[in-house]
């Protein structure tokens, strides 16, 4: 017989001490219900009084348990049910909570909702015509006026037209008719009945019409802006007659084609904030946001005059608006270092890191695209795994990449060491779908005393869990001498068919935030080795990882593991998983 075939005799032969871990096995009991979504998403929220808000929870019991809900403001229960709606009726900072309950377990979202006295925002105007500020009227003519607005209350308007504080319309238009000569002041307002907000007019009844318009606009400079989708723009003033004089306004248009003819001023863009008119010669600038980043786009300027005389059309040149900027790092999956020379794209954009594994992309248009990493130009798997993920470019981002190094195995139970990765450690969907929820080091841990023919179970509990500092480099278990409220706590029960791992709580955004591992009263002095794997083995399942096929393994599922250490593959999982941020989907990863 075998030195392998012995051990399994003397495993065998330990009877009940030998039952299979639970850890997420069918039989397991007594787990926590699992919050699948909830709503609001937003977990800090404001509201109005008078407000209506509705809450929900979707909520499975792994056991099959029933499952009870409700919802508690401020710890008091106000609702039995997965969905509740909320009136909002008084004002302060409360705290929604909404709870499932199989009977024995719970699990729970909670809300921060702060409650405001409702408040009424004034009117915004919109739109106005005429665009000139301080427009002119030969006497015995007419010209329209008018204005739209728009109220965030979303509050009726009432409109109103004065013409030197008197009262000529009650309407959002109205047509004036110049009967006498002088300065007139014309006002809208808009209001919803307690606050408003005007528009004015400065306008000039003459008796001669003035036909000189302001000289054409010579654009002396423009050049890439600093945020997306801006650009910079100078231009020298012109006068009110030609050169004579001060401009009434300035009119900025944009557009993707070139603007050469009046049709093509027609039909670009207005931009808004164009500063006010400087005296003649003199330069002005301003910064034209709004555009698409990274866009080619061509600018005209153009002068009025108080008689709405417009400057001709000049040269518009073309400039390319800022774009958006993502940069980031490529680093080992298991040791954090840079990885050199490797290749990132981002849609059709493909840049190399440098010897710090740093990489970067520049004016970047709008992108909603795949971004992927790789260390080999070929479909073979080379050093490390790929990576890839769909990605959202905002500008200024920083990603940190990683890639699973492509390591050789021991165990023959699994192809390659991406899949013995990913059936190690991919949580699928318990609770937060492909992405692994680890805990943060170091972990609090409290073992509670227990002595059975004097095996101290602690103590070999307590020994085991410092084995995990020289595995990983740093602390990994904080021994604590009381009862946690945040870790990982051990039991010792007579009545436990089996020793296993569960998480009782999680965090709201589902990390597990305490845990308990129930040993059975099963082992004596001559199975303190026993305990030690088993421990080893529970232990192990803390720190993320899922059974193993391979009987030589310390995860392995379904009997008690034969080994007293964990194997290279294992340890090496168990690095690439705190290398890779807490939270990373392990499915990133592809083979080619």
């Amino acid at each position: 017989m075998t030195v392998t075939g012995y051990r399994w005799l003397f495993a065998l032969s330990g009877a009940a001490i030998l039952a299979s871990c639970g850890t997420r096995d069918p039989t397991t009991l007594g787990r926590p219900p699992v919050v699948q979504s909830y709503s609001p998403h937003e977990r800090d929220l404001t509201a109005f009084v008078g407000d209506t808000l509705v809450f929900s929870l979707d909520a499975v019991d792994p056991d099959r348990d029933p499952l009870r809900a409700s919802f508690a403001l401020d710890g008091k229960t106000d609702w039995e049910g997965a969905r509740w709606t909320y009136v909002v009726e008084d004002t302060g900072l409360t705290t929604v909570r909404g709870t499932v309950s199989d009977g024995e377990f719970t699990s729970y979202i909670e809300w921060s909702l702060e409650r405001l006295a409702a408040v009424n925002f004034p009117p915004v105007i919109d739109a106005f015509e005429p665009i000139e500020p301080n427009p002119t009227l030969i006497i015995g003519n007419g010209m329209d006026f008018a204005v739209l607005a728009s109220d965030p209350d979303l509050d009726p308007l009432s409109y109103t037209f004065t013409v030197d504080d008197s009262v000529v319309a009650d309407s959002r238009q109205f047509h004036y008719l110049a009967t006498s000569l002088g300065t007139k002041l014309v006002r809208a307002r808009a209001s919803d009945g307690e606050r408003s907000v005007t528009h004015d007019w400065t306008l000039r009844v003459t008796l001669e019409p003035d036909t000189i318009a302001p000289a054409e606009v010579q654009i002396t400079h423009v050049e890439t802006g600093v945020e997306p989708g801006e650009f910079l723009l100078e231009w020298t003033a012109v006068g009110r007659d030609g050169m004579e004089g001060l401009a009434s306004s300035y009119l900025v248009r944009t557009a993707p084609w070139p603007i050469l003819t009046e049709d093509d001023w027609v039909r670009g863009s207005a931009r808004l904030n164009v500063p006010p008119p400087a005296q003649p010669g003199e330069t002005m600038t301003m910064t034209v946001g709004g555009l698409q980043p990274a866009r080619l786009t061509y600018v005209a300027v153009r002068a009025i005059d108080d008689f709405g005389n417009i400057s001709p059309l000049g040269p518009a040149p073309s400039v390319v608006t800022r774009g958006m900027r993502i940069s980031g790092f490529v680093l080992d999956g298991q040791t954090g270092a840079p990885i050199p020379n490797a290749t990132v794209t981002l849609g059709s954009r493909t840049v190399t890191t440098d010897a710090t594994g740093a990489w970067e992309m520049t004016e970047l248009p709008p992108v909603n695209d795949n971004l992927a990493a790789h260390d080999e130009l070929t479909t073979d798997v080379g050093a490390y795994f790929d990576m890839s993920m769909p990605y959202v470019v905002t500008h200024l981002d920083v990603v940190r990449l990683y890639l699973l190094p492509n390591l050789p195995l021991q165990t023959t139970y699994y192809s390659d060491f991406l899949q013995f990765f990913r059936s190690m450690t991919d949580v699928a969907g318990i609770p937060y779908g492909t992405q692994q929820r680890r805990w943060e080091l170091p972990i609090n841990l409290y073992v509670r005393p227990y002595t059975k023919e004097g095996l101290d179970y602690r103590a070999t509990i307590v020994r085991v869990a410092g084995e995990f500092d020289a595995i990983l480099g740093r602390h990994v278990f904080n021994v604590v001498s009381t009862g946690v409220t945040t870790g990982v706590e051990t039991s010792c029960e007579d009545e436990v068919p089996r020793d296993y791992y569960d998480v009782t709580e999680w965090t709201s955004d589902w990390y597990p935030s305490k845990a308990v591992i129930k040993f059975r009263t099963a082992y004596t002095p001559i199975y303190e080795n026993v305990l030690a794997r088993t421990a080893r083995h529970e232990l192990g399942h803390s720190l993320g990882l899922n059974h193993s096929s391979d009987p030589e393994h310390t995860m392995v599922g379904g009997i008690t593991t034969q080994v007293d250490t964990f194997a290279v593959d294992e340890v090496r999982v168990i690095e690439c998983l705190y290398t890779l941020p807490r939270g990373f989907d392990t499915r990133r990863f592809n083979r080619n």
